[in-house]
């Protein structure tokens, strides 16, 4: 059996350990909703999709997730708070690969090049550019799919190319 002072003092690192893990909203934060988007792509699920909601309101907090592998995303505010901010909003959802290419460079100071390939239209990407809009509101319970079209890959142009 333990003595009582290391049960007490177990008891109290956990305590600390699950204040410290409480997670305090920022001054301001209005209520949040859920809402969680599907994409696909030529009807198949879009997994590993980046997925952002760009206020039409002026509302200063960043909306964003990820998209899983049934290509729903369900969005956090500030990447730790459930739920969004009521509003309008752009959708904007991207994807892309990473390719490693040519021979690794024998200077170790030096990376190997990297091209980037766009995996969905880009037109998607820009908030200026994409057709897909939300509104949430306070009563509405916010489930939406979207397809992004056919299955792209296309280089990404770097500027000044």
């Amino acid at each position: 059996m333990q003595p009582i002072w290391k049960k007490l003092l177990l008891f109290i690192f956990l305590s600390l350990g699950l204040i410290g893990c409480s997670e305090e909203k920022p001054n301001g934060l209005p209520k949040l909703y859920s809402v969680s988007l599907q994409f696909t792509q030529d009807g198949i699920p879009c997994e590993g999709a980046s997925a952002h909601l760009d206020s039409q309101d002026g509302s200063p907090w960043t909306v964003g997730g990820s998209t899983d592998a049934t290509g729903t995303v369900a969005f956090k505010t500030h990447g730790k708070f459930v739920g969004v901010p009521s509003g309008k909003y752009k959708v904007t959802v991207s994807k892309v690969e990473r390719e490693e290419v040519g021979p690794p460079p024998k200077n170790m100071y030096k990376s190997q090049e990297i091209v980037m390939y766009d995996l969905i239209d880009p037109i998607y990407s820009n908030p200026k550019t994409t057709p897909l809009e939300i509104e949430v509101l306070p009563d509405k319970k916010f489930l939406e799919s979207f397809d992004l079209g056919k299955k792209i890959r296309v280089k990404v142009v770097k500027p000044g190319e």
